[in-house]
């Protein structure tokens, strides 16, 4: 079972500007190492939520490692690239950073994406450490994207979810991006979408990893969802194999 995770930022969002100033933050979220390559970064406020995402997302992937969520001290969980000290390398008409989130004993490979609006982090891990490489799905959409599965007011978007679905629901943006996610895992998994479910365990909102159900039962995927601002985003792994058989 590969578990994944992932996190977006809107780079649109005014609060994101001069953070790699603000010593408070830097000293709180990264360690010692992390504030010499952000404050030697020719773009400081990009590495910060480069790593920031990273960071993020590595605590979803640990959090399905260990069954639960751990207390998160963003200083515990390290990001380190894989071209550390290198600049972004270039991937179509985007810019890419790979590398690892640790958080001993466990790991988790990431990968981010930067756009000009937008930084996604998305990644995976799996018990007793990450293979090599895994096949993941990652999908990153405009909130009020007309004629989209979620465009409409919530209480629309709320009457496509089963009881339990519903109760993870807190917003229109968690809304959208469920409704996302649970269409593209139904054309991975080539079943209709009204066989899937993503839901949640009770307890805290951001202590609730999401769960993808197939006519009921733990599917042989996972996904993960995030939204900031502007964004909707989502990585989802599926086990064609598993489920064939």
């Amino acid at each position: 079972m590969i578990f994944v995770g992932n996190d977006v930022v809107d780079l649109g969002d005014p609060r994101t500007e001069g953070r790699s100033r603000d010593a408070r933050f830097v000293e709180r979220v990264f360690d010692s190492d992390e504030q010499a390559a952000i404050h030697a970064s020719p773009d400081a406020d990009l590495e910060l939520w480069a790593r920031w995402a990273a960071k993020e997302t590595g605590f979803k992937v640990v959090s399905k490692l260990i069954g639960s969520p751990p207390p998160f001290v963003h200083r515990a969980f390290k990001v380190e690239w894989a071209s550390s000290g290198k600049a972004w390398g270039s991937k179509e008409d985007r810019l890419v950073r790979e590398g690892r989130v640790t958080y001993t004993p466990h790991e988790a490979r990431v990968s981010v994406v930067l756009c000009p609006d937008r930084v996604h982090a998305f990644g995976f891990g799996a018990p007793g450490g990450p293979p090599e490489h895994a096949v993941l799905h990652p999908k990153v959409a405009f909130l009020d994207s007309a004629h989209s599965p979620w465009d409409g007011p919530l209480e629309d978007l709320e009457a496509r979810f089963t009881e339990q679905e519903r109760d993870a629901i807190y917003s229109r943006q968690s809304a959208a991006v469920r409704l996302g996610a649970r269409a593209d895992l139904a054309r991975a998994l080539a079943v209709e979408e009204d066989r899937l479910e993503i839901v949640c365990d009770p307890g805290a909102t951001s202590q609730r990893p999401p769960r993808v159900l197939l006519d009921g039962h733990r599917a042989a995927a996972d996904v993960s969802l995030s939204h900031d601002g502007q964004w909707i985003a989502w990585v989802l792994w599926t086990d064609l194999e598993a489920e064939k058989t």
